[in-house]
């Protein structure tokens, strides 16, 4: 149900059909658009949302579709299948071109099939039976310019002839007598011979129309030239005019049999115009999601909602003639909460919120793309209703009040749980007490029911509901105090206020008047929603820091655990060099130790022979100089610099860091075992044991080595908030794609970021071609490929980056 019976005129869907019907082709489409509904079948929302996915797709990425000769036929067929009637060459002619035209998108569609693209379009190409040759036999009945051919028939030919040599006897005869006038001067010099009603005729001034024997067949509308046709040629003139009475009646008689011959196939011909029709119907719709830059969400058979960056359509494209940027919303229903009251200042944005969750809902189950993220989640309700605005009718005697309460009578007899309410102001137009407590009790009622909704008020009781009901949720409008203006953003769990002093003095009202009703209302009061608002911008910016350290915090996470397994290696080639030093130490000694007995004992054996002691000490020699030499030609191992971490006991005011952290402190009370060691003015107990002491001079490197660390983070900062996942690189030039993929790709490694995708189209294929050679060869790339067909096919590279440590 969908409800009230001029809902698409208050949502503005009514502007989003007449935008798509500019976008179509013919008539044929348009008339689709007007029938376009509201769908509650989850497969055929899956078959819409998918057919026009496709169809913008063939607009991003394909060049070729056909796009002109859609005409509407319908009329003319339904009038052929009379016996006795026939079509007329310039219907002949459109239907030549309609039909090629089908044939065509067929055609595209049938070469695509193999490889999978666009299965729901070429589903729809599958299913139909048409006949080419009709354009074939057509093409011998017509020319290029509309005009029946001559070889259509023989009789047809014969005519012509017949027609082409009367014609050019009587030009003859005419040329003859128009010269002769001339000599008269009975005709103007610059007179020519020209035809009225079918015969040839000279152009005689009204003196002379007397002198000219023959027949006035018209004059101009001066009065001032008269037409007449030569008594000379006038059997010839006759014999032309029957002549070409024979031409008309064998060329009726050509379409009519070529209508005899097609009657029987008119059925099978409209079925062709249905499937044209639909084609430009997908088309424009398309081209309408184009041209508000909408996707196909995520689409869920439940009754829930999941929106992320959406945009109301019309807002956007007016924001963009205007060059005025426009603030998107993240809006949630059905899973955490059914029921979301939003609440803030006047002109902050609550009204447009509503009726961008209507539009775009409606839109979405009319089988439209609509305005948001392509990871937004789109449920399904089977009834949507909607109070808003102004229903007051002298006619009806509904006041304001009235025609809300209608409204709400409908939601609660038909409400349930697959419906959505939408109600602007829930409670307005009467006391504010008593509307109050109708609200409240019509949100229980409808939150018992299961319904999902959102509804905008200023009402404090309302804000209050979602402390007693799971189901219902506080939504705020945000609004920058120091500046006095809306931001228009949504922030759901939590209340806003109505600023309503504030924005009275920034439109002008009188500053004694606004001061007079502070007074009325209370200090108490006022001073509690300007801390609530402060508490709402100090969250905000909570947020975005909380977002930012955690960048950081996986930054640094990823650096110490590639310090870590940097630190392992180096312990481990550090032990395999000690284990190596020592064996050659020891295979040294045991040399050194065989010599000295080898050279003892030939001391002995020789009884301390001077000759021998001689070249005994010269062997020894020569040996501790083969060492030195190798010593030298080896690589200079670096003296080993003494632990710049000190053991000395500790005192009060040393500087220590704890374990690996790289941070330095003070001491500032020792207990035994248990110190105090002061951070940047935050005080840590720990143990002896945890800390090592270091010098001054130490801690400035540390303190430089921080603050390095610390710049380097906030530009990585810097890197990611700009950063985007996809890199378009349409219209570049081969060399200039190349540079800049390739400093992209920096930067993506750089932030850790391991995929990434590059838009360059499909057109001929060349940057694609360019791009994956250069891929191919980067070590960076661990692999590459192109993305699903859904989301881009061979128009866009998906990268996958290899994981170095750090």
């Amino acid at each position: 149900m969908i409800y009230p019976s001029n809902f698409e005129k208050k949502i503005t869907f009514d502007a989003v059909r007449d935008m798509i019907k500019v976008f179509c082709l013919s008539s044929l489409g348009e008339n689709q658009v007007a029938q376009m509904q509201f769908e509650t079948s989850y497969h055929n929302i899956c078959k819409l949302q998918e057919e026009t996915e496709e169809f913008r797709q063939i607009l991003l990425f394909e060049s070729h579709f056909p796009a002109q000769d859609y005409y509407d036929l319908t009329s003319e067929l339904q009038r052929l299948r009379r016996e006795g009637t026939f079509i007329d060459v310039e219907n002949l002619c459109d239907l030549r071109a309609s039909l090629q035209t089908i044939y065509d998108c067929l055609c595209f569609f049938h070469t695509r099939k193999e490889t999978g693209k666009y299965p729901r379009l070429t589903a729809i190409s599958e299913n139909l039976l048409f006949d080419n040759t009709l354009i074939g036999k057509i093409s011998l009945i017509v020319d290029d310019k509309s005009n029946v051919k001559s070889s259509a028939s023989e009789e047809l030919q014969s005519i012509r002839k017949q027609i082409q040599h009367l014609e050019l006897e009587i030009s003859r005869s005419v040329k003859k007598i128009l010269l002769q006038s001339k000599q008269n001067h009975l005709i103007d010099e610059a007179a020519d011979i020209t035809i009225r009603n079918g015969r040839f005729v000279l152009p005689v001034p009204a003196v002379n129309k007397r002198k000219i024997k023959g027949i006035v067949q018209d004059a101009s509308s001066s009065g001032q030239t008269f037409f007449i046709e030569p008594q000379e040629i006038f059997e010839l003139n006759n014999s032309l005019h029957n002549l070409s009475m024979d031409e008309r009646r064998e060329i009726i008689r050509i379409l009519t049999q070529f209508t005899n011959y097609i009657r029987p196939s008119i059925d099978s011909i409209l079925e062709a115009f249905t499937y044209l029709s639909s084609i430009d119907f997908i088309r424009a719709k398309a081209k309408f999601a184009l041209h508000i830059h909408a996707c196909k969400p995520i689409i869920s058979n439940q009754t829930c909602l999941q929106w992320k960056k959406a945009v109301h359509p019309l807002l956007y494209l007016s924001y963009k003639d205007q060059n005025k940027p426009i603030v998107p919303l993240d809006i949630e229903l059905g899973n955490k909460f059914k029921i979301l009251i939003i609440s803030g200042p006047n002109a902050g944005g609550k009204s447009v919120c509503l009726k961008t969750l209507a539009l775009l809902q409606y839109m979405f189950q009319c089988g439209l793309l609509v305005s948001v993220s392509e990871i937004s989640e789109f449920g399904i309700f089977e009834d949507i209703f909607i109070d808003i605005g102004d229903e007051q009718s002298i006619d009806n005697d509904l006041s304001t009040y009235s025609s809300h309460l209608k409204n709400m009578q409908v939601m609660i007899e038909n409400a349930g749980g697959k419906s959505l309410f939408l109600i602007d102001e829930l409670g307005g137009g009467t006391d504010p007490q008593y509307g109050a407590a109708i609200a409240e009790s019509l949100l229980e009622f409808l939150s018992a029911k299961n319904a999902c909704g959102l509804v905008t008020t200023h009402f404090g009781n309302l804000k209050l509901l979602s402390e007693k009901d799971a189901n219902i949720e506080n939504g705020a409008m945000l609004f920058d105090e120091k500046e006095m203006r809306p931001l228009y953003l949504l922030k759901t769990g939590q209340f806003g206020t109505s600023f309503t002093f504030e924005i009275a003095e920034k439109t002008g009202l009188n500053k004694d008047i606004i001061q007079k009703a502070l007074q009325k209302v209370g200090k108490v009061q006022i001073r509690y929603e300007k801390l609530l608002q402060k508490l709402e911008q100090k969250q905000l910016e909570l947020d975005k820091r909380q977002k930012m350290m955690e960048f950081t915090d996986t930054q640094l996470l990823e650096l110490k655990q590639g310090y870590v397994a940097k630190n392992t290696e180096l312990n481990q080639k550090r032990s395999e060099m000690i284990k190596q030093a020592r064996h050659e130490a020891k295979m040294l000694i045991q040399n050194a130790n065989s010599l000295i007995e080898k050279a003892i004992r030939e001391i002995k054996e020789s009884h301390a022979d001077k000759d021998v002691i001689k070249e005994r000490r010269k062997e020894v020699q020569q040996f501790a100089e083969k060492i030195e030499t190798e010593e030298k030609n080896e690589c200079p191992i670096p003296d080993q610099q003494p632990s710049e971490l000190e053991t000395e006991p500790l005192q009060l005011h040393d500087i220590v860091i704890i374990g690996d952290t790289n941070t330095a402190g003070e001491i500032t009370s020792i207990d035994g075992d248990n110190i105090t060691v002061s951070f940047n003015s935050i005080n840590l107990r720990t143990t002896v044991d945890k800390v090592q002491k270091i010098s001054h001079t130490q801690q400035k490197k540390l303190v430089k080595s921080t603050y390095k660390d610390i710049y380097s983070s906030l530009n990585l900062n810097n890197k990611a908030e700009d950063f985007k996942l996809q890199l378009d690189i349409r219209g570049m030039r081969a060399n200039d794609a190349i540079s800049t993929v390739k400093q992209y790709l920096d930067d993506a490694m750089l932030l850790s970021i391991h995929n990434v995708r590059i838009l360059h189209g499909k057109g001929n294929g060349i940057l694609r071609m360019v791009i994956r050679e250069y891929l191919a060869k980067n070590k960076q790339v661990k692999a590459f490929y192109d993305e699903r067909v859904e989301l881009g096919g061979h128009g866009i590279t998906v990268i996958e980056l290899q994981r170095f440590s750090q």
